[in-house]
């Protein structure tokens, strides 16, 4: 069997990462494989050297788009990408009948044109297995934007068609269960639609050798100026918008006193960092026990920054699948994290105990602030989609729980979690409420949790979402999509139109996903 791994670029990051992680369990097993890799020309993520029996070729036109295209250049280029690609495979002597095809976010909206070169290639009797990380229709308005315009559409439906094909040469995989219900409702039938989550890897032995808990904690003191009796919990993310910083700054407050917490890395893009830069001079006043850009301090690694910790912590409101809700237990630590519809489930099925995630941080309030707060959050999930043209926009649906008199922190805008901020510190009275109602939540920041379950959850992820169980998902894929019949049509989706409102009801809009500024 041979595997072509493609994607835009091989840079690092989540997408390189998997890819290299699939090309380790695959390579681990015993059954032989040729293995090509394609992409655009950035690929510094990818090792200096790789195994004999895997190549890598860089195709001109396979990057993110330069600019935003219409449907008449989308086309030229596919049909000039096609025929590259299609001299690569040759070259490399890769055929039809032994070949899949396994691509990565093909239509995320980063290359508009490479859905028409996968629906191609399926015309052409190639197999393809399309892994969808993200979806362009979850909160990424100029992604969304670029794919309307390259693929010409007129409507939703149209959009769909283009960028879910239906044929019996090409599968889909997803890296959770909600995401893969999204493909069946849209209609793409079930045998054609798989999971393959992300694995982990076992700490390297040097990664236990080396730490020791007390020394690390030390010299984390020494290195940020902490009192000698300080302890230490992390977010070992870089600080982009969706990781929810505001709310980390609220958790920092919320921990006991005698703890610091630690933001690992700032943003690369400059929409991303001037967010951050925001939440970092806000914290200096409203959350002064925050350490920011513990990830860069030179005398600090990134073992030290963990070993130090006695809890690793997470506020982010949206990821692909949360890799960083299961490696932390693989080095004994516990995780407490806001508890995302769309991927926890799958953990806990496998038996993973997240008993301490939690589902809100309710922020009390008087009928007339919040009403403003829920006001707010319509006009930012409106706002989100108001430069795509009427017909593409998602219809928002109206806030709920308008009888309580509380609003979770991470519904709020960016400007109320400072004013929520600003009271905590200000007013005893609502900070004593505040805490209240989060007496939970404060008693698993205040409580180690029991031993065993750490050990337990460790156990568990490295059985469930180790490389063994990787290389058996993706063989099983594998199998599937070569003894599928070479039908050479290609169809929409029956439900054509409804991939919007399907990803959008995974999990409710939180703004700071979309945040540009705080007043």
């Amino acid at each position: 069997m041979d595997v072509v791994y493609l994607h835009c670029h091989f840079e690092r990051g989540g997408v390189t990462q998997v890819v290299c992680n699939h090309l380790s369990s695959l390579l681990d097993g015993e059954a032989s494989h040729r293995i090509l890799l394609i992409s655009g020309n950035r690929a510094s993520g990818l090792p200096p050297e790789l195994p004999d029996c895997v190549q890598h070729a860089r195709i001109e036109g396979f990057d993110y788009d330069s600019e935003r295209y219409d449907f008449s250049k989308n086309q030229r280029r596919a049909k000039e990408i096609l025929q590259r690609l299609k001299l690569v495979l040759q070259r490399h002597g890769f055929a039809q009948n032994d070949t899949v095809l396994h691509w990565h976010n093909h239509s995320l909206g980063k290359n508009t044109a490479l859905p028409v070169v996968v629906r191609q290639l399926a015309l052409a009797g190639w197999r393809s297995l399309l892994q969808i990380h993200d979806f362009a229709e979850d909160y990424r308005p100029d992604n969304y934007a670029r794919l309307i315009d390259g693929s010409g559409a007129r409507d939703r439906a149209t959009l769909d068609q283009y960028l879910y094909p239906v044929a019996e040469t090409i599968h889909y995989a997803t890296l959770t269960h909600t995401d893969a219900s999204v493909l069946c409702n849209l209609g793409i039938p079930g045998d054609r639609v798989g999971v393959l989550p992300n694995n982990v890897f076992k700490p390297p032995a040097s990664f236990h050798s080396e730490s020791n808990p007390s020394s690390d904690l030390s010299h984390l003191r020494r290195c940020f100026h902490l009192p000698d009796h300080a302890r230490w919990c992390l977010y070992p993310v870089r600080g982009i918008r969706r990781k929810n910083l505001g709310e980390y700054l609220l958790l920092s407050e919320l921990n006991p006193e005698s703890r610091y917490s630690g933001l690992t890395l700032s943003p690369t893009t400059s929409v991303e960092a001037q967010s951050y830069s925001r939440w970092k001079k806000i914290a200096r006043d409203l959350a002064p026990r925050l350490i920011f850009d513990t990830g860069k301090h030179p005398d600090v690694s990134f073992r030290q920054n963990m070993c130090a910790s006695d809890l690793i912590l997470s506020t982010s409101v949206a990821e692909g699948f949360g890799m960083a809700f299961l490696e932390p237990w693989l080095l004994g630590r516990e995780v407490i994290a806001r508890r995302l519809q769309n991927v926890v489930p799958d953990f806990e099925q496998s038996g993973i105990d997240l008993r301490r995630f939690y589902d809100a941080i309710m922020i009390p309030g008087n009928s007339g602030w919040l009403s403003e707060c829920r006001r707010e959050w319509s006009a930012s999930a409106h706002q989100a989609w108001a430069k795509l043209p009427d017909v593409f926009r998602p219809k928002i649906e109206a806030f709920g729980d308008e009888g309580t008199d509380a609003i979770d922190f991470a519904l709020l805008c960016p400007q109320r979690q400072v004013q929520v901020l600003e009271k905590y510190h200000s007013d005893n009275g609502f900070r004593k409420n505040l805490r209240n109602a989060s007496a939970d939540l404060i008693g698993y920041l205040h409580e180690p949790i029991d031993p065993s379950v750490v050990e337990k959850n460790s156990d568990l992820i490295s059985e469930c979402y180790g490389i063994d169980a990787m290389r058996q998902r993706l063989v099983k894929r594998y199998k599937l999509l070569l003894a599928s019949s070479l039908d050479d049509s290609v169809t929409h989706p029956s439900a054509s139109g409804e991939a919007f409102k399907l990803v959008l009801k995974r999990q409710s809009f939180f703004p700071c996903r979309t945040e540009e500024e705080i007043s």
